[in-house]
């Protein structure tokens, strides 16, 4: 797979803009364009030691910081290269956007796609090594990738235990397939609500690169339907007119994905007096006082600063005993709020998309009377309550909807019993499933039923 060419950056930064960034270091009326701020930095995990390059010039850290991570080609010209035309220029792009770029150059046989699965563990240990250390927001983490850095990205990266992205996209440019296996681990719902996109030139077929029995155009093809099969709605494949394998504008791709799908430079992160910090991250405001409350560092250590979420709330992420990953919400209405992601009932709140999906946890967990257990969640005073019990699983019970409604007047479990089901569309409009039986909604006369064992 050949070096590619590197063409002038698209329209979105102009001539002048870019020979400012790469003569005086300075752009007017911007942030300081990103240089290399630190190179051929050496980490060593799962066995593998290899360099990264980190760009955060520019980066404004009073507010939410995301990362583009981008994967070079077999040879890793520009990945050995740190202070090239081509990287700086994505650097700049980057950091318009208040993110970092990180650069990580392949391990010794100086290609993505030989023993991946290897390189997969220590990249993802690099990756949580620089969320950690530069406050990373993981709702904005961005996959760029090159060749068989495109192929490392549909295959392992976003393919294998990619839990820890909780929102972004990824430019995947002239490769980036899916084979025989499909994905490989499970995506949760916040993964599969990214964005990734496949460029890849009409010209990139087979003999365009090597090997010749390789082509560009029919992995891009097959990691795109790979991806919207898994549940990935916004993969999309774009077929770019007469370009062969060396043609590809890297920075400009990777550049203009950044700048349509993170419109701001970030949230502002809630500047309240910090009365703790651990870790290097600050326990402020409620936050910090609920997490003192809960027996601080006992209940949890902060592996996140605080960051702005849904429905107007913050939230901050922390790790329990043995791991276990949870988080404290909080908005004015709530107040400071707990989740256990460890839990079924957490569990079933980031698979519907954290906050996003169900709303801000109104409640913390709780048990009930016979040993099951319930939380509740608002969304624009939409109140979902999350139900379990070690026979039902967790469950989802919209206390907003007629449904809701007759199951909360009948008495909760005690009444119709723990659900056995989320609401499902029937016929005739909705029904939901309970240990002592069913209520259904008929849509057209607004009549609920209750139908009992």
């Amino acid at each position: 797979m050949k070096l590619p060419s590197f063409r002038l950056p698209s329209s979105t930064l102009s001539a002048a803009v870019l020979a400012g960034v790469l003569t005086t270091g300075t752009v007017a009326a911007t942030a300081a364009p990103a240089h290399a701020s630190t190179t051929n930095t050496t980490y060593t995990a799962a066995g593998i030691s290899s360099q990264y390059h980190l760009y955060d010039a520019g980066i404004d850290r009073s507010r939410a910081v995301g990362a583009v991570f981008y994967f070079d080609g077999d040879g890793q010209y520009y990945a050995q290269r740190p202070t090239t035309t081509m990287l700086r220029t994505m650097a700049a792009r980057a950091a318009a956007k208040n993110m970092v770029l990180v650069v990580p150059v392949a391990p010794a046989n100086r290609s993505w796609t030989v023993n991946s699965e290897a390189a997969g563990d220590w990249f993802r240990a690099l990756a949580g090594k620089v969320v950690a250390e530069q406050r990373i927001d993981t709702t904005r983490i961005h996959l760029a990738g090159y060749s068989g850095g495109a192929e490392f990205i549909s295959t392992e990266v976003l393919s294998d235990r990619a839990g820890w992205i909780r929102g972004g996209g990824a430019t995947l440019i002239g490769g980036g397939g899916v084979y025989s296996r499909g994905l490989e681990t499970t995506p949760h719902a916040a993964l599969k609500a990214t964005d990734p996109t496949w460029y890849v030139g009409s010209l990139d077929g087979y003999g365009a690169t090597q090997p010749s029995t390789w082509s560009a155009l029919e992995a891009a093809g097959k990691g795109a339907g790979a991806y919207r099969s898994a549940g990935f709605a916004k993969a999309d494949r774009v077929v770019l007119p007469g370009l062969n394998h060396t043609d590809y504008n890297l920075p400009g791709l990777v550049g203009d994905d950044v700048d349509r799908l993170y419109s701001t430079i970030g949230t502002a992160v809630p500047s309240v007096p910090g009365t703790s910090e651990l870790n290097g991250f600050a326990l402020k405001g409620a936050i910090g006082a609920r997490w003192r409350a809960l027996g601080g560092a006992s209940w949890g250590t902060p592996v996140s600063a605080e960051h702005a979420s849904a429905h107007s709330s913050v939230y901050q992420r922390f790790l329990g005993a043995g791991g276990r990953e949870k988080a404290i919400y909080w908005t004015g209405a709530t107040g400071a709020r707990t989740v256990d992601y460890g839990g079924a009932i957490g569990r079933k709140f980031e698979a519907a998309g954290f906050a996003a999906g169900y709303g801000v946890p109104a409640s913390d967990e709780a048990r009930t009377a016979d040993g099951g257990a319930y939380q509740l969640f608002d969304a624009a005073g939409k109140r979902t309550k999350l139900v379990w019990s070690s026979s039902t699983g967790a469950r989802q019970v919209k206390e907003y909807g007629a449904i809701g409604q007759r199951w909360a007047a009948l008495g909760h479990e005690r009444g119709l019993g723990y659900p056995t089901s989320d609401e499902y569309r029937t016929p005739t409009g909705m029904a939901q499933n309970f240990t002592g039986g069913r209520i259904e909604w008929n849509a057209s006369t607004r009549a609920v039923n209750v139908v009992r064992r």
